[in-house]
């Protein structure tokens, strides 16, 4: 059964992608997409407002276009810069000693989990429980079980209130309201991790354009961190080596993908340096030069799941998404520095284009299907904007989208 049309928003360092979609049981429809270049963020900061406008309002306006459907508002996703992830524990006492516990402890241990955030300047977009104990004992649900305490660990993941205000006004000047924001991590877990590698212990690494973020998951999500290197980084370089502007540097590095598009070789590559003189090099030289720096960022990332307790606890290693995922050698060069084993993240159970099964769009696609999931307290997780509604998650949708 299909469920109403959903509108997300992506706004990254090289472009915003907005899409329409539903789902079909297991399954994402794409309904529409608009995309438009970005040239308004440096790394994960706004830095020129009316750029982010026009890039969201060309954005949504192709997908008005492709879905048949005009958009007055979207859930947009939020990484980088800003992002929290805090640790709360709270224990209540369980009134009457016959009385199971019910469904109004467990609120009164989140509320009182939640106190601990009054007056901070960050807007809460998820509670994720991660553990309930009865006197105690740790239980994997605590309804209609017998005891005197309830004890309540939660991962809430904030945003900076700066931040969220800062892409409110850019989304209102583009004509939307915000319905919502998600965590991009978590939203890209909800279409490359299986439930099984979550259980066991995994990473998810997506390699954006200005920065890439990486996630920790052991059963929930445990932990989450902004890497401060994206495919911009490579790009620049390529650039600085070869005396070549950054358009053709970033051509190059796109060509440098056809091992994942399934072409082998080692062919010669032209480029135009910034004299006017025509020059070349070998894939394979090229690659070496992009090398240089992927490895600096997986010695980055390595550096980042040493420093939490979760390091020894990733059986199912790592997987890799984002545009960054398309260089060829990207899986192989992760498990060398790494030491864990490494696959690449596509998007799975989506009916779309061809062109969007590839891993720069399984963030897009996971705020559509995390969007359109059940995500309760008792459960993974919940986007607490959107679940402060009076009217709930489908009556805010009405007033999203309207029909032309």
């Amino acid at each position: 059964m299909s469920g109403s049309p959903i509108v997300v928003l992506d706004i990254g360092s090289s472009k915003v992608l907005c899409l329409v979609g539903e789902t079909q049981g297991e399954q994402v429809k794409i309904l529409g997409m608009g995309s438009g270049p970005c040239a308004g963020l440096r790394r994960s900061s706004v830095i020129d407002m009316t750029k982010v406008v026009d890039s969201i309002r060309h954005a949504v306006r192709e997908a008005e276009r492709a879905a048949g459907l005009k958009i007055t508002g979207a859930y947009v996703g939020m990484a980088g810069e800003g992002i929290t992830a805090a640790q709360h524990r709270s224990t209540v006492a369980i009134l009457g000693n016959s009385n199971p516990i019910d469904e109004d402890d467990v609120q009164r241990a989140l509320t009182a989990a939640d106190q601990e955030l009054a007056g901070s300047p960050q807007t809460v977009m998820h509670r994720i429980v991660q553990d309930y104990a009865v006197d105690g004992e740790s239980v994997q649900n605590p309804l209609w079980l017998h005891g005197n305490r309830l004890s309540i660990e939660t991962l809430t993941i904030s945003a900076a209130d700066f931040a969220c205000t800062t892409i409110e006004r850019a989304a209102s000047e583009a004509g939307l309201s915000i319905a919502g924001f998600l965590l991009e991590p978590l939203a890209a877990a909800e279409t490359t991790l299986s439930v099984d590698e979550r259980d066991m212990g995994v990473g998810l690494l997506d390699l954006g354009a200005g920065t890439s973020d990486l996630a920790l998951f052991c059963g929930s999500l445990r932990h989450v961190v902004e890497i401060p290197f994206g495919g911009d980084d490579l790009t620049r370089d390529l650039s600085m080596v070869l005396n070549i502007s950054t358009r053709e540097a970033e051509q190059l590095k796109r060509q440098c993908a056809v091992r994942y598009l399934g072409e082998e070789g080692d062919d010669m590559l032209s480029f135009t340096m910034t004299s006017g003189r025509t020059n070349s090099m070998t894939r394979h030289q090229l690659s070496e030069i992009i090398e240089a720096r992927q490895r600096e960022i997986f010695e980055f990332v390595a550096k980042a799941i040493e420093s939490t307790p979760h390091s020894q606890m990733l059986a199912a290693g790592l997987v890799i998404t984002g545009g960054g995922a398309l260089l060829g050698n990207v899986a192989e060069l992760a498990e060398e520095v790494l030491g864990l084993p490494v696959r690449l993240g596509v998007p799975q159970n989506i009916v779309a284009p061809s062109l969007m099964q590839d891993p720069s769009y399984a963030t897009s696609i996971g705020l559509l299907r995390f969007a359109s999931s059940d995500h309760d307290e008792i459960g993974r997780a919940e986007s607490s904007v959107a679940a402060s509604s009076g009217d709930g998650f489908f009556g805010k949708l009405s007033r999203i989208l309207s029909l032309f």
